[in-house]
């Protein structure tokens, strides 16, 4: 490990995608880190590899600033530590050189430890983590710890890394109440909005409509992807935040120049609508607690009922997270409700031709034909992705 300051060195960052969104990420990792907040030491470089972005020769503020304007990511990971071991009696060594006083705060918290070893070294993963805690003087906990350690011990290199996040990425810390059923994760809800966005670029979105709205995550996201912002305008802290060798400064700047761009940013309207009284209370809460929620408002009742009224000419944004599975009843037709769907889209782009860039999520291929086949439109797209384990379909189009 080098003896030059952390600050005045190069770093190397792993950052792991929402599930299924891997291209996604990159491209969204790549445009960051061509337009810094302020002027670094370093000009970073960024890979796409088989499951995660690798960010760099990064100067280590410009990796903090990454992680807090990520929307699209599920972790941040620093290697604070990449060396040579073809040997099990060289470990412990190694694992002595890590700046464990620039990292943890104190030696009486708890850790998480995850461990990957080769089959070219005998020993166990558990023996590996056991030695980690013995010499950073802490104690591994299997769940709720506020840092989380990464070792691997493969081919002939030991590397050791940490989370800059902690809590996974997706967790913002904007909902006053979290209630829902089978809820779309944040970081999901921006890559889907990202990938509707990205079929219309430098389109200027008018409006924004999120029919079954729930706690209302696709409208919170689609403002942080509009106001070109993210997790770190909001008020959830970090891990990195309680590093010793963080500059808490370059946060305290970051954070306000973030929530700054949430706050001043000239968002579109955004229409949410649910029929749960229990959802609509829900949302009720969240969107008043939202930063900037002015141009928001919620219309109750059945989505087919509504006569939405736009703008004319604008582009509307339309997010569909219909409800499925766990969120209706057993008897409940959901290959009929999507193709029901799919025509009051088709009836809403008669009323606006022209301006709908929409989005909306299927469960599977039945739902997905149904779905397109209502909607009637010439060249729709679909990205796979997995959600809670299970393959999802997110359809874009334009009419």
């Amino acid at each position: 490990m080098s003896d030059a300051p952390i600050s005045a060195r190069p770093h190397v960052f792993y950052i792991r995608p929402a599930p299924g969104w891997l291209e996604l990420l990159f491209q969204e990792v790549s445009e960051l880190a061509k337009s810094p907040l302020q002027k670094y030491k370093f000009e970073p470089k960024v890979t796409q590899l088989k499951g995660t972005v690798k960010l760099h020769r990064c100067d280590w503020r410009q990796g903090l600033e990454i992680m807090l304007r990520l929307t699209t990511a599920h972790d941040v990971e620093w290697l604070i530590l990449e060396s040579k071991c073809s040997k099990w009696s060289e470990v412990d060594a190694i694992l002595e050189r890590v700046p464990w006083d620039d990292i943890l705060p104190s030696r009486d918290v708890t850790v998480h430890v995850t461990t990957d070893i080769s089959d070219g070294f005998s020993t166990s993963s558990g023996k590996l983590r056991d030695n980690l805690c013995k010499i950073a003087r802490v104690t591994h906990a299997s769940e709720g710890a506020p840092f989380r350690f990464k070792t691997e011990l493969r081919g002939e290199f030991l590397r050791v890394s940490v989370s800059l996040c902690g809590e996974p990425l997706y967790k913002r810390g904007y909902k006053a109440k979290m209630e829902a059923t089978a809820p779309l994760s944040e970081h999901q809800a921006a890559a889907c909005t990202r990938y509707v966005l990205a079929a219309n670029k430098g389109a200027v979105v008018g409006s924004v409509f999120v029919p079954f709205a729930g706690t209302g995550t696709f409208g919170y996201e689609a403002m942080l992807v509009l106001a070109n912002t993210g997790p770190g305008a909001f008020t959830r802290q970090f891990a990195c935040d309680l590093f010793p060798c963080t500059p808490a400064p370059t946060m305290k700047f970051l954070r306000r120049k973030l929530a700054e761009r949430l706050t001043t940013a000239k968002l579109p309207p955004v229409t949410f609508n649910d029929f749960n009284d229990d959802a609509l209370a829900v949302l009720k809460e969240n969107v008043a607690a939202f930063p900037n929620n002015a141009g928001m408002s919620i219309q109750a009742g059945d989505v087919f009922d509504l006569k939405p009224d736009f703008p004319m000419e604008s582009k509307i944004l339309v997010l569909l997270n219909p409800p499925y599975g766990d969120r209706l009843a057993e008897d409940s037709n959901i290959p009929a409700l999507y193709s029901r769907l799919g025509n009051f889209m088709h009836t809403l782009a008669q009323k606006y031709p022209g301006q709908i860039l929409g989005g909306c999520l299927c469960p599977d291929e039945r739902t997905w034909k149904n779905f397109l086949k209502g909607l009637e439109v010439e060249t729709p797209e679909t990205h796979h992705f997995t959600h809670g384990g299970k393959e999802m379909r997110v359809v874009r189009w334009q009419a």
